[in-house]
């Protein structure tokens, strides 16, 4: 189990009379080398619980094992360094994360903190780079001076330069056009099934959580109300009502030809697959 969430509750402003529990008796296992996705309303508690998996944040109440590691609440980390190499974090707002003078810079910086040598930090940084389409024209441009795609593109490149295990991603398509969406979510699948990755996505974007995460987590008020296969969530009307989750548009599609008569199975995520079964159907 890549991670396991034991009790743990967070505390904003703990011991003052206006601290807020952002996070209540979290219980939750994410299984190593899949996507996950972690979802809910804006305020539920998504990139708290998230912000814990590299010790950004620490527990209040109750503890987090993470591979090897073993966080619990008023005990010291003793480890964060090799934590953060091991457990790769890429914010919503990527441009908080660029500081170099230059793209490569900013990239390499990653590699040598955790005690590579320059050479080997900049042959990451560019391997990293390349992976995330950006031109080599831009590697001595100010990371300051990007598009906020390409800032969000060099972001990733930071985190992939590290070579994690786990990578963390809060909103990882925010700021791209859809070709560059599909593009950055099918890296990230990539690195899942042929490097066995563990993925976690926070999101909004109930599309791409149905197209690609195996399992979803749903959080309400700092509380986990659904952790399971993703395609159950999105077959189960009555939970998406409960948790006022927007279905895909595929998933109407489905609905709608169900009401017509037509048994679509919830393994079929693509208007090519609904197409093929429905075709077969009528054939019959």
């Amino acid at each position: 189990m890549a991670i396991r969430f034991k009790s743990l509750s967070y505390i904003y402003d703990k011991d003052m009379p206006y601290a807020h529990k952002a996070l209540d008796d979290i219980n939750l296992e994410i299984k190593e080398g899949i996507i996950t996705a972690i979802i809910g309303e804006t305020g539920s508690g998504k990139s708290t619980l998230v912000e814990h998996l590299n010790a950004l944040l620490l527990p209040s109440e109750g503890s987090l094992e993470i591979l090897d590691y073993n966080l619990v609440a008023n005990q010291k980390v003793k480890f964060l360094k090799p934590l953060r190499k091991d457990v790769g974090l890429v914010f919503q707002f990527s441009e908080y994360q660029l500081f170099e003078e230059t793209v490569l810079k900013d990239v390499a910086f990653g590699p040598l903190n955790f005690g590579f040598t320059p050479d080997e930090a900049i042959k990451r940084a560019k391997e990293a780079l390349a992976m995330v389409k950006i031109d080599e024209s831009l590697f001595e441009t100010s990371p300051l001076e990007l598009s906020g795609g390409q800032k969000r593109r060099v972001a990733i490149a930071g985190i992939l330069a590290c070579d994690p295990k786990i990578i963390v991603l809060d909103e990882p398509t925010a700021g791209l056009d859809p070709s560059g969406a599909k593009e950055i979510i099918g890296l990230f699948v990539g690195l899942n099934e042929k490097l066995n990755k563990t993925i976690i996505i926070v999101s909004h974007d109930n599309e791409m959580v149905y197209n690609y995460c195996e399992e979803t987590v749903v959080l309400s008020h700092g509380q986990i109300k659904y952790h399971g296969p993703t395609l159950d969530l999105f077959a189960d009307q009555e939970m998406l009502k409960e948790y006022d989750l927007l279905e895909p548009q595929i998933v109407t599609f489905k609905n709608m030809l169900a009401e017509k008569g037509f048994k679509i199975s919830k393994e079929a995520r693509t208007i090519e697959m609904v197409v093929k079964e429905t075709v077969r159907q009528l054939k019959k």
